[in-house]
C-alpha cells in the first residue's frame, strides 16, 4: 500500500512539475549597448511541439542577445492568469517559463534580454459585449479594437493595466511591449465624443465644410494620442509597483506606426504622436516594415535620420524589421526575401539605433537565417533547423 502511495505521488509530481513553473532571469546585470533581437509569435511560444533548443541554436548562431516572447491577450494569455484562468491557452501550461527557460542564456554565457509583448485586441470581448468596442464615423463597429473610453477609464484599459502588472511580477521581462494598439479609424463612438469634449473642451468633432466628420483633422491625432499615452501612464505605474519596486527596471514600450511622409512625427491619426508617447512609454517599437508598403531600405534609413535630426534621443527606439509580404492576412504568409531582410536589419540600425529587432520568428526560413547572420556578424551555422 505504501509503495503505491509513493508512486502515486511520484507520478503526479512528475506531471505537475513545479519548479519548471519558475521562470529564469530575463534581465541581465548589464544589458547589451546594441540589443538585437528577435520576435516570437504567439502560436511559436504556446505550440507544445516547438523545439526551443532549435530555437536557441538559431538565436546564437544569428547573434541574437535578445528575444521578446508574445504572451498573447487578456482574453488568450500563454499562462494560468491567477485572475482570470478562463483565459489560458492551455490550462496548466506556462509557456512563457518554458520558452524563456530555453532562451534566456545565450552560447556564450551570458544572459539574453527576455521581453514580453501584449496585444491589445479583444475579439471575444467584443463579440460578448458589443458596448466596449470602437465604433467608426460611419457607425461600422470594430471586430477587434476597443473604444477610445473603454482604453482611458472602462474595463478594458484596466484590463490591460492589470495584465502587464501581472506580467512583470509573475516574470521581471527586460521589457513589455504593447502592441496592435492603434485609435484610427474606430474612435467615433458617442462615448468617445464626450470623452474628446472632456479632454479638449471642443463642442464637436472637427468637421469639414460639407460637414463631415475630419478624421485626419491634427487635433484628432494629438487627441487619440494623448489617450494612448494616458494608458501607457497607468501601465507604468502599475509596473513601478511591482516585485518590491523592481518593477521600476522592466521597460514599457509600445509599437508604432510610421508617417513615411513625415517620418519623425509619428502617425498620429493612429494616435502615434512619437513627442506625446515618449512621455509615458520608456521606448517605442517602431515598424520599419518595407513589405507591406512597398518600402525600401534607404526608406529605413530616412527615418532613422530624421528621428535624430528631430533631436529625439536615439536610444529609446527599436526599428521592428518585419518580414510580411503584402498583407500580414495572407493566407499562405509570405515573406521578404532573404537578402531584402538584411538589407533592411542594417539600415535600421543606423543614425545613432541601438536597437534593431526582427518579427515574426515563423516567418524567418534557412535562408533568412543565413542572412540575418551576415547582417548581425558571422556565427557557426546551427545544427538543426527549428
Amino acid at each position: 500500500m505504501a509503495v503505491a502511495l509513493l508512486a502515486a505521488v511520484a507520478a503526479a509530481v512528475l506531471v505537475a512539475r513545479p519548479w519548471q513553473d519558475v521562470p529564469p532571469a530575463m534581465r541581465p546585470a548589464e544589458p547589451p549597448e546594441e540589443e538585437r533581437s528577435v520576435s516570437v509569435d504567439f502560436g511559436v511560444v504556446t505550440d507544445p511541439a516547438t523545439d526551443w533548443a532549435a530555437v536557441d541554436r538559431h538565436l546564437d548562431a544569428a547573434g541574437a542577445n535578445g528575444v521578446d516572447l508574445n504572451a498573447g491577450r487578456v482574453e488568450f494569455t500563454a499562462f494560468d492568469w491567477p485572475a482570470h484562468p478562463e483565459a489560458a491557452a492551455e490550462p496548466g501550461a506556462d509557456h512563457l517559463a518554458r520558452a524563456a527557460r530555453a532562451l534566456h542564456e545565450a552560447a556564450d554565457g551570458t544572459t539574453r534580454q527576455v521581453g514580453l509583448i501584449v496585444d491589445a485586441y479583444v475579439p471575444a470581448w467584443i463579440a460578448a459585449d458589443p458596448s466596449v468596442a470602437g465604433v467608426s464615423a460611419d457607425g461600422t463597429t470594430a471586430k477587434y479594437q476597443a473604444s477610445a473610453s473603454q482604453l482611458d477609464h472602462g474595463a478594458v484599459g484596466d484590463r490591460l493595466v492589470e495584465y502587464v502588472a501581472a506580467l512583470g511580477e509573475r516574470y521581471d521581462p527586460s521589457q513589455i511591449a504593447v502592441t496592435e494598439l492603434f485609435l484610427n479609424r474606430y474612435s467615433f463612438g458617442d462615448d468617445d465624443l464626450d470623452l474628446y469634449r472632456e479632454m479638449t473642451g471642443a463642442d464637436d468633432w472637427p468637421r469639414d465644410a460639407g460637414g463631415a466628420i475630419d478624421e485626419d483633422a491634427p487635433e484628432l491625432g494629438a487627441w487619440r494620442s494623448q489617450v494612448l499615452a494616458g494608458l501607457l501612464g497607468r501601465m507604468r505605474t502599475a509596473l513601478d509597483a511591482v516585485r518590491g519596486g523592481d518593477g521600476e527596471q522592466i521597460q514599457l514600450a509600445m509599437d508604432v506606426r510610421v508617417d513615411w511622409d513625415d517620418p519623425a512625427a509619428g502617425a498620429a491619426s493612429s494616435g502615434h504622436d512619437y513627442q506625446i508617447l515618449l512621455r509615458a512609454a520608456d521606448r517605442l517599437v517602431v515598424w520599419a516594415y518595407v513589405g507591406p508598403q512597398d518600402r525600401s531600405p534607404a526608406d529605413v534609413e530616412r527615418l532613422t535620420a530624421a528621428l535624430e535630426a528631430a533631436g529625439f534621443g536615439m536610444s529609446r527606439f527599436t526599428m521592428s524589421v518585419g518580414l510580411w509580404a503584402g498583407s500580414a492576412d495572407a493566407d499562405p504568409p509570405q515573406a521578404i526575401p532573404p537578402a531584402l531582410m538584411a538589407e533592411t536589419v542594417r539600415a535600421a540600425g543606423t543614425h545613432g539605433v541601438e536597437d534593431v529587432n526582427v518579427t515574426p520568428y515563423s516567418h524567418l526560413t534557412a535562408g533568412h537565417w543565413s542572412a540575418l547572420r551576415s547582417a548581425w556578424g558571422e556565427a557557426p551555422a546551427p545544427s538543426a533547423s527549428p
